[in-house]
């Protein structure tokens, strides 16, 4: 079974790779607009974070459901791992971020939830750029 994953994962090193940056930079993206527009989009009562304001999470999932979305309906491979490494290279960047920031005594929940969220967001984004290029 580790050899099949790992053959699997040497055939498609140059996708699976490109998702994962995908993901990345569009959390770190989504999260540098709510680090800019905290106060005035979002509310503002906490520290920017995507889980303190549901407007941050309906954005933050929004962008990885749209970077989802185009790079699945542009990919040519038949191999659909987009929506899970688009969402592999989100949740890295949120752990990143929330361990580079003042941290949270919830960071399990905190990071447990937000990798749910981004796995639906981006696997749902992938079903619909699939759905686009099948037509």
């Amino acid at each position: 079974m580790i050899r099949l994953l790992a053959a699997f994962i040497r055939a498609h090193a140059v996708e699976i790779a490109i998702g994962f940056t995908i993901g990345l930079l569009a959390f770190a993206g989504a999260h540098a607009v709510e680090v800019a527009m905290w106060s005035t989009w979002f509310g503002g009562e906490h520290a920017p974070w995507f889980l303190n304001s549901g407007q941050a999470v309906a954005f933050t999932m929004g962008c990885v459901f749209v970077a989802s979305v185009v790079e699945s309906a542009l990919n040519t491979s038949e191999l659909p791992v987009g929506g899970v490494t688009i969402a592999a290279g989100a949740a890295t960047a949120m752990t990143v971020v929330l361990m580079a920031g003042p941290g949270s005594t919830i960071f399990p929940i905190a990071l447990t939830i937000g990798c749910g969220l981004l796995l639906v967001s981006s696997a749902t984004g992938a079903l619909v750029g699939w759905a686009i290029r099948a037509r």
